[in-house]
């Protein structure tokens, strides 16, 4: 984390799609929070239109709520690492789309999925590595071009579409902006600090949700088991320098609240107005922890 700033503290629109984009804005920023990441679902910001990426720009510097990122829209057709040309480029197209509204929105990051696929051999995951490479490579400097970051997430540890992101990182020649989704990290893993450590200093901005190391429910932070003190700790040591953004649902809690499927020990879910000042709470936690290890090594630096 940088000491020239306090790094803001968000929220993904992902919290409810339900509501309407433009309420649910003025709902976070009651709540506190002072950045917003829009959410994959393109149906609730169609950003493609500049007509309505210029409202939501305008009533953003209304409410003094900066937009960190758009995350764009996930789908198995939609696969940087496509040996299929056309695919491939497709979803090229879509990520420029992203990174031209973000940009629009005078904001920092675009994040992207590198693959959707979960099931591929080593053998697949080896040949598509050059496709993957020349696709990252084209979106990076597209959205350097414009000051904008391109950002790859973390995906579910147990699946092929993490292995492919580890190759892609271990195989690049020039360093890949990294998106931390925490829940991701935190399925089926025993140790999920053990990618992070090794790929702190390459994130820049956060899906910061929690879950109980089995299932992708995005929870509040610390309403399971991953450890976001640890996280805080690591990201002040390795010089983070972006904000503090929160992906958990209030949404998909009570779809699973209102079938039967939550999981053991899931909090009900309350209304969305006490629901982001919760978030809020625990956003501000995390950033607090973040600034507290920060001054402990600036201390420990000084005394040496």
């Amino acid at each position: 984390m940088g000491t020239s700033r306090s790094p803001l503290v968000g929220i993904s629109t992902l919290v409810d799609y339900s509501q309407p984009l433009e309420l649910l804005l003025r709902k976070m920023r009651e709540a506190g929070f002072e950045a917003v990441g829009i959410g994959h679902k393109v149906s609730h910001f169609p950003y493609q239109d500049k007509r309505r990426v210029a409202e939501v720009a305008d009533l953003t510097v209304k409410l003094d709520l900066f937009v960190d990122y758009i995350h764009t829209p996930i789908d198995i057709f939609l696969d940087l690492s496509s040996p299929n040309d056309y695919a491939r480029e497709a979803a090229i197209l879509v990520c420029k789309f992203a990174i031209d509204a973000i940009h629009e929105l005078s904001g920092r990051a675009a994040t992207a999925h590198l693959s959707n696929v979960q099931s591929m051999s080593l053998e697949e995951i080896e040949s598509r590595l050059s496709f993957a490479h020349d696709s990252v490579r084209e979106l990076t400097n597209y959205a350097g071009e414009k000051g904008i970051l391109f950002c790859l997430e973390n995906l579910p540890h147990p699946y092929s579409y993490h292995r492919m992101l580890e190759r892609l990182l271990e195989t690049a020649k020039e360093p890949i902006s990294l998106c931390l989704d925490t829940c991701h990290a935190n399925i089926h893993n025993p140790d999920p600090f053990t990618f992070i450590e090794k790929y702190a200093s390459l994130i820049r901005t956060t899906h910061l949700s929690d879950n109980f190391g089995a299932r992708d429910v995005h929870l509040t932070p610390f309403a399971g088991t991953f450890d976001f003190g640890r996280l805080a700790r690591l990201l002040s040591l390795a010089g983070y320098d972006g904000n503090v953004m929160l992906e958990n649902s209030l949404e998909a809690a009570m779809k699973r609240f209102a079938r039967g499927q939550q999981v053991p020990k899931e909090p009900r879910p309350r209304g969305l107005d006490e629901y982001l000042r919760d978030s809020f709470e625990a956003a501000r936690r995390i950033r607090d922890a973040m600034q507290s290890a920060s001054s402990q090594d600036q201390a420990t630096a000084a005394a040496s």
